[in-house]
């Protein structure tokens, strides 16, 4: 019996270091989006401000992969009750980069005035191609028969990036 307890005892921690890989990896995207969204929502417009969105934006989108990378190493389908954890996550984040992007709608003239959209725009597209394969990744994880919900609750965020994207978009 000890001996079946030292072999399973590795693989279930394995199983529940990804999952914790996944919720872990939502937490710190939800925590760079807030950081993010604060920073432009008070910058002031001045160039030294700028510093820290960008600082801001590139440690997002490198969790952002991160969090791509978590979910695919997760080899296991993702049990209904952690499914319903991810889900309240990805509602969390839902609500806090719709914030951040109209905060970054907000801003667009304090980056015209620097000529910065064009940078904002690059990134915003950056951002939601990572975020889309980061939620094509975790849905993937979802069980078949909560996928569907799934794909409904990162619909906001893909709404919200398309918005924010016509608006820096100049063509």
């Amino acid at each position: 019996m000890k001996i079946a307890t030292l072999l399973t005892a590795p693989l279930a921690a394995l199983v529940l270091s990804t999952t914790v890989s996944i919720s872990d990896a939502l937490a710190k995207v939800n925590k760079d989006t807030v950081t993010l969204g604060a920073h432009v929502g008070n910058w002031n417009g001045k160039p030294l401000g700028t510093l820290p969105i960008v600082a801001d934006s590139t440690t997002l989108l490198a969790d952002i992969k991160k969090g791509t990378k978590a979910a695919k190493a997760t080899r296991e389908t993702l049990t209904t009750t952690e499914a319903l954890n991810v889900a309240a996550s990805t509602m969390e984040l839902a609500t806090n980069v719709n914030t951040t992007l109209t905060n970054i709608i907000a801003a667009k003239r304090k980056f015209d005035k620097l000529a910065l959209s064009p940078v904002i725009l690059l990134n915003l597209k950056l951002q939601q191609q990572a975020t889309a394969e980061m939620s094509e990744q975790i849905i993937a994880k979802v069980p078949t028969g909560l996928q569907a919900v799934a794909e409904i609750l990162v619909k906001p965020i893909e709404e919200g990036f398309v918005k924010a994207i016509d608006v820096y978009d100049l063509f």
